[in-house]
């Protein structure tokens, strides 16, 4: 079983691959700007090891972002992720927005009812 500390880098790691790539660079082009190998900037994007704090800065300014997206748009805890939803609706038109309010509002009341009647069906069998 992974630690917090392993979900935590592939999780950042899963966020500098989507940057990197929206951004338009390679693999290489990154590590070359980071004076790192290849295989090193691989490792981080897999999520093997944790890419520093600098780095993290270098990156951010290079995928023209900022540094705290790499940690919230991985993360679980909801008001990070209502942050990063902030941020998505934020050039969004009103109407638009309001759309896509209305489909989360009935997204989460499924999953909601998923997960109560789970719950329930543990109880009973446990």
């Amino acid at each position: 079983m992974p630690t917090k500390e392993e979900l935590i880098n592939t999780k950042i790691g899963k966020t500098v691959a989507k940057k990197r790539k929206i951004a338009g660079f390679t693999q290489e082009e990154v590590a070359e700007h980071l004076g790192i190998g290849n295989e090193a900037f691989s490792r981080i994007e897999r999520g093997l090891v944790s890419p520093g704090i600098f780095k993290l800065y270098e990156m951010a300014d290079m995928f023209e972002c900022g540094v705290e997206t790499f940690l919230i748009e991985g993360s679980r805890r909801p008001t990070d992720q209502v942050e990063y939803m902030t941020k998505l609706l934020s050039n969004v038109p009103t109407t638009d927005r309001q759309l896509i309010i209305g489909m989360v509002e009935k997204l989460a009341r499924r999953f909601a009812r998923k997960d109560s009647k789970a719950q329930q069906k543990e109880e009973f069998e446990g």
